[in-house]
């Protein structure tokens, strides 16, 4: 079964014993449940036997996974359970171009926590992030020019971005993102 990681990793870890923090509750990971969370924390990754079935699926219990269907939009959906969330750096920007920068930038800069329907919502309809669009005092703003009559519904706004042609470019920024360590999925 495919799945990615969820939280960030505490100090002091090692491979072998690993702490984790999710949702403010901290979490000691040993053996089998650490190998497996390791393996999800930078993409996605693959449960095959019975033993890793069983980790997985206590993983999943405590929260600290999310896993995908073998759909062709398994993994955007799966994204759609997380949040990505900017991790703190002096230079946020430095070796990001293209839509790993306009990612960030609607990431850090957003007044509020964007979910994956929105960030390909954003890059999908090419909506720059403008200062009318970003910080605290203009996020009424953001929410009005994603959402319609049309989208605003309970996942009316995820089933449609699941259609749309730049999503699996999008999946694969984010995953470069995280890859990168510029963003932790919670």
């Amino acid at each position: 079964m495919k799945y990615i990681s969820l939280g960030a990793v505490l100090e002091p870890s090692t491979e072998h014993i690993v702490k984790v923090s999710h949702c403010g509750i901290d979490y000691t990971l040993t053996q089998e449940l650490a190998s497996l969370w390791l393996d999800g924390r930078f993409g996605f990754a693959e449960a095959e036997n019975p033993i890793e079935m069983r980790a997985l699926n206590q993983l999943y219990r405590m929260g600290l996974v999310v896993t995908a269907d073998e759909s062709d939009a398994g993994e955007y959906r799966a994204l759609t359970h997380c949040r990505a969330v900017p991790v703190k750096r002096k230079n946020p920007y430095a070796g990001l171009a293209g839509d790993e920068k306009m990612i960030m930038i609607w990431l850090r800069e957003a007044g509020l926590l964007l979910t994956m329907a929105e960030l390909v919502f954003l890059l999908d309809r090419q909506v720059k992030p403008e200062l009318s669009l970003l910080g605290q005092e203009n996020k009424q703003a953001l929410v009005e020019r994603i959402y319609t009559s049309e989208n605003i519904f309970d996942n009316v706004l995820e089933n449609q971005m699941e259609h749309v042609p730049s999503r699996d470019r999008i999946v694969r920024v984010i995953l470069s993102l995280l890859k990168k360590k510029q963003i932790v999925l919670l």
